[in-house]
């Protein structure tokens, strides 16, 4: 069981098993964590800040109280769930997989804001992850509230009426090129219409992903980045050049259309097909397969 402790001004959560913290904030998942030192990082989520940093067995939060971290925190890193017993599951007879699960162990999927990761997936298509955090962060800085955190101002990601209003002159000061247009029509249509993860969770997956693929610059892969990282199905694989090449060269053996791999997923993983994306996409980024 996880033990909660307050010293001075920092909460640290003991007994952490199966977790990385950096595997799991730079495997492509989310934009807005900054490495400082080994297994330190500060991170910008729904208008909050925490510097956390991972010692053996540990979670630390620097600055930030028991109420925040039990209330905010423990659920954004989905540390109540049993990651031991999906690598089990995922590996059963499957040698590709529990090499996969090996090779980064520590990965957890983030329970992140909807709207904020559907504006950043949008923003990911056909962009690099440094790239992409800088639009993010342009972004904050041009619409989102102003806020202070361990004597330092952080920038909250904008609503949606923010960047429905921006200029489209505005926003192109944040180098997100074509995906200007996107933005601001996606941002319009969900002020007009929120969704929150719950909303989408109380949906078949299919019916959640067609919705998402009716805001402009959404396709399949967006979508199901967006079902998944925001915690609303467990079952969306999102497919990208590295999980065409790994499922390709590892089980299919073949040149295969991007709906036939996804269909490929769910027929090898179910349900947990999300977490097993996860696994393979880094496995197969950090190894050049």
């Amino acid at each position: 069981m996880h033990k909660v402790i307050y010293s001075s001004k920092d909460t640290v959560i003991e007994n952490i098993t199966d977790f990385d913290l950096g595997s799991t904030l730079e495997c492509g998942q989310c934009f807005r964590w900054d490495k400082n030192d080994d297994n330190d990082y500060t991170g910008i989520v729904s208008g909050r800040a925490a510097r956390v940093i991972q010692q053996e067995g540990r979670l630390v939060f620097k600055n930030t109280t028991p109420d925040e971290v039990n209330s905010f925190w423990y659920q954004y890193f989905d540390l109540g769930t049993d990651y031991g017993r999906i690598k089990e599951i995922l590996s059963k007879d499957d040698p590709i997989m529990t090499d996969a699960v090996l090779f980064a162990p520590g990965i957890r999927i983030l329970r992140q804001p909807l709207f904020e990761t559907l504006v950043s997936f949008i923003v990911s298509a056909n962009n690099s992850i440094p790239n992409i955090k800088r639009v993010i962060s342009a972004l904050s800085r041009m619409w989102g509230e102003e806020f202070r955190y361990d004597g330092k101002t952080y920038f909250a990601f904008p609503g949606a009426k923010a960047l429905a209003e921006g200029e489209i002159c505005d926003l192109q000061l944040t180098k997100a090129g074509y995906r200007c247009d996107y933005i601001k029509r996606t941002a319009g249509m969900f002020f007009e219409n929120p969704l929150t993860a719950n909303d989408l969770k109380a949906m078949d997956y299919h019916e959640a992903k067609e919705l998402l693929r009716r805001f402009p610059g959404v396709g399949a892969k967006v979508a199901d980045c967006t079902i998944l990282f925001s915690g609303s199905h467990f079952r969306a694989f999102p497919v990208d050049v590295w999980i065409k090449k790994v499922m390709e060269q590892l089980y299919l053996k073949e040149e295969t259309p991007l709906q036939k791999i996804s269909d490929k997923a769910y027929d090898l993983f179910g349900n947990m097909a999300g977490y097993a994306q996860q696994y393979l996409f880094h496995y197969a980024r950090m190894n050049r397969i």
